[in-house]
């Protein structure tokens, strides 16, 4: 790093007395940036080092996120090593290589806190040091305990700068090395109104600790996090991925009692959910997520937070208007009273559906190739009927009928035959499964075609017909499916 830095600084010696000189003001703005751009590398990094994250969206999303803030010829010390003699710093290639291979099962715990700031100029910007304490903990390969707890921390960070904007910034190193600090430094810690510079991943930090004390002391083994989307219409984007992985993995760092995840349960009383929305206001974007028990019904209030759109750099956090606009429309449609009666909670003795994909419960996302498996389970013999819309508004009928879950087959989960590949066109689907000790109105306008049943109505009449006209309660359960086409590769060096 020392070599690095020599021919770095010999260049600012030539640059100095030309290159855009930013005010104390736009320095603290380029700080609180760069300060965005490591706390996103960390949440990242430590997204894809917690082996309880396995969603593969949301680790691409990281993936993308955490190279993003990177440039190709990162170095990091080489503090994965426990006792480490050899070579001080490393490409960050191989040390992401250490980390995921050496931490695969015990994870890896990273943690940064930053005090000050201090800007070197240079041709294309600046070089900005940032000073802190940083703490990883972790098993270097299931046998050697690592443990640094607020050792001394430098980060290199070069910005470019566009009318005392900053365009870009990446991080170029990492390590311990403070024998260069400046006297005039910045404070990042001086008395400042914390919504002005606080990131996305310490609002979610903050919000995970609300969830965690939230959630009832005993009898709860598993936390099924639902993916929190826009407005909590169901539609999957990057930043609903990068919400929710970041969310994951903030809670099973805290919860190491309770498995958290997607994947379905035994008991429902072992099981809570967490199901939740963001969206606009003003300046803000508001998050709110709730708890539910395995019945699907509130537990406690409503946890709320939020962080100014300026500290949200670079995000697309609104899905395509086109799918907001076709999730609101069948949420119309698809939330109505059943029975023409009022919704009430759901009593221990009550028919209760559950539905699940391969990839848990709730709203998910399918990129282009992947294959789709579902399965439904209840808690009483009973009638279930499941449709299908897919992004072409086609209305398939799975499993061809209404099918039956007998007495024998009571809680226990029932595979579909039939599995989706998702291919084009993309868009919004959705997955709707009504269930009655009863029988429902059959359904006549249907087409046999490949081996599936189309229904030859639209959806409001099909939900019509099913949600209403049968003395017994119906259980509804609906899952919103985002497809996509493959995203590209991002290029590694």
């Amino acid at each position: 790093m020392k070599r690095f830095l020599t021919v770095l600084f010999f260049v600012l010696t030539l640059h100095c007395s030309f290159g855009q000189e930013l005010s104390p003001y736009y320095k603290i703005k380029a700080a609180d940036r760069v300060k965005q751009v490591l706390k996103d590398f960390e949440s990242a990094f430590g997204l894809l080092t917690n082996p309880y994250i396995v969603d593969s969206e949301e680790r691409d999303e990281a993936t993308y996120r955490m190279r993003a803030s990177l440039r190709d010829d990162a170095r990091f010390e080489n503090d994965l090593v426990p006792d480490h003699k050899g070579t001080k710093t490393i490409d960050f290639n191989e040390y992401q290589r250490i980390a995921f291979i050496s931490y695969k099962k015990s994870g890896l715990t990273y943690h940064a806190d930053w005090e000050e700031a201090e800007f070197k100029a240079i041709p294309e910007g600046y070089l900005v040091l940032f000073y802190g304490s940083k703490s990883l903990f972790g098993n270097y390969q299931g046998i050697k305990r690592l443990q640094l707890e607020n050792v001394p921390c430098r980060a290199g960070v070069f910005i470019k700068v566009t009318e005392n904007q900053v365009t870009e910034a990446r991080i170029g190193f990492m390590d311990t090395d403070w024998q260069d600090k400046g006297k005039g430094t910045i404070s990042l810690i001086d008395q400042r109104n914390p919504l002005e510079f606080i990131t996305l991943p310490e609002v979610v930090d903050k919000l995970s600790g609300q969830v965690a004390r939230a959630i009832p002391k005993s009898g709860i083994t598993r936390l099924a996090i639902e993916e929190i989307t826009y407005q909590g219409l169901g539609v999957s984007n990057d930043f609903s991925k990068q919400l929710t992985g970041t969310l994951k993995s903030a809670l099973s760092r805290s919860n190491s009692d309770i498995q958290i995840g997607l994947s379905t349960t035994r008991s429902l009383d072992a099981l809570l959910k967490l199901k939740g929305g963001y969206q606009k206001a003003g300046n803000f974007l508001k998050i709110g997520v709730q708890l539910f028990d395995g019945r699907d019904q509130p537990v406690g209030s409503e946890i709320l937070a939020e962080i100014l759109l300026l500290n949200i750099p670079n995000a697309e956090i609104e899905p395509a208007e086109h799918l907001v606009r076709e999730a609101q429309r069948m949420r119309e449609i698809i939330d109505q009273k059943t029975n023409n009666g009022e919704i009430k909670a759901t009593e221990a003795t009550e028919l209760v559906l559950e539905v699940s994909t391969d990839k848990g419960y709730g709203p998910q996302s399918y990129r282009e190739g992947d294959i789709m498996r579902l399965k439904v389970r209840a808690n009483k013999p009973c009638t279930v009927r499941m449709i299908y819309r897919d992004a072409a508004k086609n209305i398939v009928r799975l499993r061809n009928d209404d099918f039956r879950i007998a007495a024998d087959a009571v809680d226990k989960w029932i595979e579909i035959p039939e599995k989706f590949e998702c291919a084009a066109p993309f868009g919004l689907e959705m997955l709707l499964a009504y269930a009655t000790e009863g029988n429902f109105k059959p359904i006549e306008k249907t087409q046999e075609q490949n081996g599936f049943t189309f229904i030859l109505d639209d959806l409001k009449s099909i939900v019509d017909m099913t949600a209403s006209g049968n003395e017994k309660e119906i259980a509804k359960c609906t899952i919103p499916i985002t497809t996509q086409a493959k995203r590209k590769v991002f290029g590694v060096n």
